[in-house]
Formats: C-alpha cells, sequence, structure tokens
C-alpha cells in the first residue's frame, strides 16, 4: 500500500489580488504531484476544494489540466501505468444548479481524475474504486446533512463490502470504471479480497478550527465507521489533525489566510508502516506585533515601527515574504494621522516583502486576545487561557483557578455532548461547594495562626 492524501488547493486563488500568489497555490499542487510520482505511489487521493471557487477562469482551469497532463505524461515516460488521481468535490468545488457539471467533471471527462460521486437517488448509492489492495470510497461535501448521513454511509460500506465475499457476483454499487485507474469494478465482477478500506469526505471536525463553526462533526459521530474503515481521509479544515489512527486531515498546503499563521499544515503519505505528514517548502508568511499605547505622536510610531522591523531577523527564502504587522492598544491620536504608506514601506524594506500589511488595532479591553499570542494553538488551548485570564480578574477565585478552568472546560463539552442539563448543573454546583470548602479550610487555617487579641488591645 502507497498513497498520498491531499485537500483544500484552491486553485485559482489570487491572494492579496497578487499574481505571483496565484502561481504559487499551482506550483504548490505541482509539488503535491510529483511527490506522488517520485515516490512511486499507487494513487493521489485529492480530498475536495482543487479549486477556489466553482466559476474558475481559463486560465486556473489550464493549472490543474497541465498539472494532470504532465503526471500521464511523466508515468509514460517512465514505462510505468498512469498513476490513478481519485477526488472528490468540497464546498468550493460544487457546481452551481443551472450549470449541472463542475470543472472536476470536466477534468474526468477528459481523463485526468477519476471523480467519486455518491448520488442520493431512492437512497445512498456509494461510488468507489479499487487500486491494489484498496478500496476507496468517496462522498462529497454534504454540508448540514453530513451528520445524519454517516450512519447510511457506515451501512453501505458494509454491504458493498460483504458483497464482496462472493466469489464472483455482480458489482451492485455505482463504481464506474475509469481509463485514468485500475479499477477492478470495471470488469463487471467483485473478487474475494482481503482490502484496505478508505473513506474520503469533506467536513470539519468538532474542536479542531480557531472559531465555532456551523455543523462541525464531533469524534463520536464518526465511530460507526470505525468497523469498516481503515482510513478516513478528510478535508475542509486548513490546519492538521488526527484521531486515533485512523481519522486524518491534512490541511491546505498553502497559507489561504493570514488567520491560519502558525498552524501544522501539510499532506499525508500513508504506506503499510502507517502515515507519515509530510510539508513541502512555500512562500514564508510573518507576522508582527507592537504595543502602541503609549505612543503619543505620529513620529514616535514611526520610531516604535522602525524599532520592530529591525529586532526581527530577515527572511531567509528565495521567495519575497508576506508580512503582517498589527499595533494595538490605545491609540492618542487621530487614526488617520498615522503615516500607513510610510510604516508600510519600512517593513517592506526591511524584509524585502512580496507584501507588506500594517494594521492598527485600538482597544482599552483587558480582556482582548491577540492573534500574535496564540500562534500555533489549538481552540481548547485558546479557550483555557481566556477562561484562565478572565477568572484571575476576578478575586473570588484566584486561589481555584485551575479548578474553575478544568470545570468549566468539561461543561462545554459535556454540553456539545447533549449530555442533560440537570446533569451538567449537578456537576458544576458540585464543584462549586469544593471550591467553597477550599475557601473555607484556607481561612481556617489563617485564622489558626491570629494572635487572640487585636493590635492596640490593652490588656
Amino acid at each position: 500500500m502507497n498513497f498520498i492524501h491531499g485537500s483544500d488547493f484552491h486553485l485559482g486563488y489570487v491572494q492579496y489580488g497578487l499574481h505571483e500568489r496565484f502561481v504559487d497555490f499551482a506550483t504548490t499542487f505541482k509539488a503535491f504531484i510529483t511527490y506522488g510520482l517520485e515516490h512511486n505511489v499507487d494513487f493521489i487521493l485529492i480530498a475536495g476544494d482543487l479549486f477556489e471557487k466553482r466559476n474558475i477562469n481559463a486560465p486556473t482551469y489550464l493549472q490543474a489540466y497541465n498539472v494532470l497532463s504532465q503526471l500521464q505524461d511523466e508515468c509514460k515516460s517512465l514505462g510505468r501505468a498512469p498513476i490513478p488521481v481519485i477526488a472528490i468535490e468540497g464546498n468550493h468545488d460544487l457546481a452551481y444548479q443551472r450549470d449541472r457539471n463542475s470543472w472536476l467533471q470536466i477534468l474526468e471527462s477528459q481523463g485526468m481524475l477519476r471523480l467519486l460521486k455518491s448520488t442520493w437517488d431512492g437512497g445512498l448509492k456509494l461510488d468507489y474504486v479499487d487500486v491494489g489492495n484498496c478500496r476507496v470510497f468517496g462522498v462529497g461535501y454534504l454540508g448540514a446533512s453530513t451528520m445524519q448521513s454517516i450512519p447510511l454511509i457506515d451501512r453501505e460500506i458494509q454491504k458493498i463490502n460483504q458483497g464482496m465475499d462472493q466469489s464472483i457476483s455482480p458489482c451492485t454499487s455505482q463504481a464506474r470504471p475509469h481509463a485514468n485507474s485500475e479499477v477492478d469494478s470495471a470488469h463487471g465482477v467483485c473478487r474475494r479480497l482481503d482490502r484496505f478500506t478508505v473513506l474520503t469526505m469533506h467536513f470539519g471536525m468538532e474542536e479542531q478550527a480557531r472559531s465555532v463553526v456551523a455543523g462541525e462533526i464531533p469524534y463520536s459521530a464518526l465511530l460507526p465507521l470505525r468497523e469498516c474503515v481503515d482510513y478516513l481521509a478528510l478535508g475542509h479544515y486548513h490546519n492538521q489533525y488526527e484521531y486515533d489512527h485512523w481519522v486524518y486531515n491534512g490541511g491546505s498546503l498553502e497559507l489561504f489566510s493570514l488567520n491560519e499563521y502558525g498552524l501544522k499544515k501539510g499532506f499525508y503519505h500513508v504506506t503499510d508502516s502507517g502515515a507519515d505528514l509530510v510539508t513541502i517548502p512555500t512562500r514564508q508568511f510573518k507576522r508582527l506585533s507592537g504595543n502602541i499605547s503609549s505612543v503619543k505622536t505620529p513620529s514616535e510610531i514611526s520610531l516604535l515601527v522602525q524599532s520592530i522591523v529591525e529586532s526581527e531577523t530577515p527572511v531567509d527564502s528565495k521567495l519575497s515574504p508576506i508580512v503582517e504587522l498589527t499595533l494595538w492598544g490605545n491609540l492618542n491620536f487621530p487614526k488617520k494621522d498615522v503615516p500607513l504608506p510610510e510604516l508600510r514601506e519600512m517593513v517592506k524594506k526591511r524584509f524585502g516583502c512580496l507584501y507588506a500589511d500594517v494594521h492598527i488595532k485600538q482597544t482599552n479591553d483587558c480582556y482582548t486576545l491577540h492573534e500574535s499570542d496564540i500562534v500555533g494553538m489549538s481552540r481548547e488551548q485558546i479557550e483555557t487561557k481566556i477562561l484562565r485570564e478572565q477568572i484571575l480578574q476576578d478575586g473570588r477565585y484566584k486561589l481555584c483557578v485551575k479548578q474553575v478552568v478544568s470545570d468549566t472546560v468539561e461543561a462545554k463539552k459535556l454540553a456539545l455532548q447533549r449530555i442533560n442539563e440537570k446533569e451538567i448543573i449537578r456537576l458544576l454546583k458540585q464543584s462549586f461547594d469544593q471550591i467553597q470548602l477550599h475557601k473555607k479550610q484556607a481561612r481556617e487555617e489563617n485564622n489558626a495562626g491570629m494572635l487572640p487579641f487585636m493590635r492596640g488591645d490593652v490588656t
């Protein structure tokens, strides 16, 4: 077994309106495909969002077509069979209803890839292909219906796989033969083979995004699939995560937004030894910040920025970086007087930027969380940090901050699991009683060490 699994390439994205970034996304996709060729993989899996939008332009389509056709040409020149490229549609790939066909379907019609497109006509009919000892099922983006579809997907996979236990039987699935892949179902019979089962889908897992996103799927909802799926290949969220050695999401290879700064990203190379995360060198991003609360004049803010950029080492890369500087705090003069063009030029000159931007974020909120403080942190870690800082502002619970944070986070998890609210209230009351008991014991210990009279008393 030898395949690679990636997602969220977003070809066609012109980040910051820069043609260079349009090219970067295509270059990274090509590097992913080239890696598969160089490592002689059995197939390449794309778990959705190959394109940035459903109405792509001609140059974007050519980017995808050229990379995939070059893969076929390279395989031919090496004297090996074409490497199957297997894909599903992400939310960015879906066709408009009036168009009927997505651009992934067009690529399939030209023999560039195999699109797994399960149907719901009179019930779920899963699409799949067999490549070597792997059976790959695919379900495109389902949106709000994802959760309720999981039990149906589980039953259909089991039905199809159990049907394969017949030495020769008609294939009842929606598997479609394709010239670009070695698909057993193309022969019209199902053979008895012990296959490694892969399911690829496009959705986000609960607690994995930095902000709350509607329609996230809790891990518990996936457990029915555990019995019939060896490898769940996900796309949608742009950060890397995995669960229990069977659920894998590599994330986008390119930094799609500076909100993703510091997040781990890559694609998976899967062999008999396991799944290894692979990263590809891309254009570097750098994020800086500074507090402007003590700055009194526009000239002082220029000196502050000069100090910030000079304290940072230049970016060591052949590609010019993208740098963002955020200045936060209380601004002591009108915002219109901030010399933004001058500040951007300072940043560009220091780092040789392809693009530089400077943001002013005015705030006097002691609870404000600045993005530079949470680089690389998960949502749970961010929530824990915020809770801790807020609790420390409240003198009543300073001595029990660890317990209060822990119990609050646990209460949230129970609520997400739809545990009865009375049970959650009972647990929180139990925690509160423990805290009150702890505070009472602390007071008694303090009182035990006090003198039996007040200073100044006359005996």
